[in-house]
């Protein structure tokens, strides 16, 4: 018995010394990392952070606190980026593999591709909301939120508009997941049919195109739900202070699940780092309990945080929990690409294109769904391959 309690403790010494070497060898001796982020107030909480955990390495982390812009002149070490950028950055960013997370992202939102060059942290977009009050006032309840068929049937009023964002959830099942020739974008029976259900639930719904309360629609009386930009400051509204503006997944259509598109943050190592393995442990540090939790502490937008795991945390109030979990119902936006111009993803030709000009009057209209879609096919092919 005695035999074997010596060989436990001096399995745990080992296990102990071996940790501990790990951890050592995991970092770089006098290493100094240029760090890029948004806000000065999440630089200071991530640099407190990394003294108390790293004593030995104090004062390791240096960082530039700038508005984010893309741009290809990279000048530190760990940069500042989101998931669409990081995308086109690829062949300048550090493969860093084997960092061990405390906490995941949610799966679908993120990368395969980047899964190695790339650490989601925040996000930013559209999330499904309505207003609890004005649900009471008109006696419905959530159910009545779970299909748009039902809300039209249960006469709610959906904020909507054309613009790319706000109608990427109604067309995204039409996009190729891969590069593909433009030929076979938008196939003809089934993009006709989608037209015809999209006009048929936005006449259902009252839907206009009304873009002057687009930052602000949550706030009054005429819509009980819609999508809400993360970008708007719903925090300063009533709705919001009353506790009456609730988030959840974005209602079903035609018995399928679709979702507003969300865009990620994060951090990324360049290349010319010149210590991976402290930038291993800062990333690390990023993912951890405490690491997120200073992220929540600096009210940043949307902590990227699975369901399951919200718990874990301190956040102050429902609301920031119903909005974290509604984003893991979100989609990122499709990237691939046509094959005659591969300078053209799925994303801009929903966003930059005359897709949703050319939906709007279709909606107006009297012109056969058929008559539209070879007016879309034209457009885009003009577009996008110019001829």
């Amino acid at each position: 018995m005695k035999k074997l309690v010596l060989l436990g403790i001096t399995a745990f010494l080992c296990a102990c010394s071996n940790a501990s070497r790990e951890k050592i060898e995991m970092t770089e001796k006098d290493a100094h990392l240029l760090i890029q982020v948004e806000h000065q107030a999440y630089a200071d909480k991530l640099n407190d952070l990394w003294n108390r955990s790293y004593p030995k390495q104090k004062d390791a982390l240096h960082f530039v606190v700038q508005p984010y812009y893309f741009t290809q002149d990279i000048k530190q070490d760990i940069i500042w980026t989101n998931d669409i950028d990081a995308t086109f950055l690829k062949d300048k960013l550090m493969e860093i593999k084997e960092v061990s997370y405390t906490y995941d992202v949610p799966d679908s939102l993120q990368r395969e591709e980047l899964s190695d060059y790339y650490t989601p942290v925040i996000g930013e977009g559209l999330v499904f909301c309505y207003r609890k009050d004005l649900l009471e006032k008109n006696k419905l309840s959530e159910e009545d939120l779970v299909s748009f068929e039902q809300m039209a049937e249960s006469h709610v009023r959906y904020y909507h508009n054309h613009m790319g964002e706000y109608v990427y959830p109604f067309f995204a099942k039409l996009l190729p997941k891969e590069t593909i020739p433009f030929t076979n974008l938008f196939p003809k029976e089934q993009t006709i049919k989608q037209l015809k259900a999209y006009k048929e639930i936005n006449t259902k719904l009252d839907m206009p195109d009304d873009l002057i309360q687009q930052k602000d629609f949550y706030n009054g009386d005429d819509y009980l739900c819609g999508l809400l930009s993360t970008k708007f400051q719903y925090e300063k509204r009533g709705a919001y202070q009353n506790g009456n503006l609730h988030f959840m997944a974005m209602p079903s259509w035609q018995e399928e699940t679709i979702a507003p598109p969300f865009t990620t943050f994060g951090f990324a190592v360049t290349k010319e780092c010149k210590y991976p393995n402290t930038a291993r442990q800062f990333l690390a540090m990023v993912r951890s309990k405490k690491g997120i939790q200073a992220l929540l502490d600096t009210n940043m937008k949307v902590p990227l945080l699975c369901s399951e795991d919200v718990k874990d945390f301190y956040i102050y109030d429902h609301a920031k929990k119903e909005l974290i979990e509604a984003v893991n119902t979100t989609q990122l936006y499709n990237l691939s690409m046509i094959e005659e111009n591969p300078g053209i993803t799925m994303e801009m030709l929903i966003n930059q294109s005359d897709f949703t000009s050319i939906l709007q009057n279709y909606i107006c209209s009297k012109d056969s769904a058929a008559k539209v879609y070879k007016e879309l096919v034209k457009n885009l092919r003009t577009w996008s391959i110019g001829k």
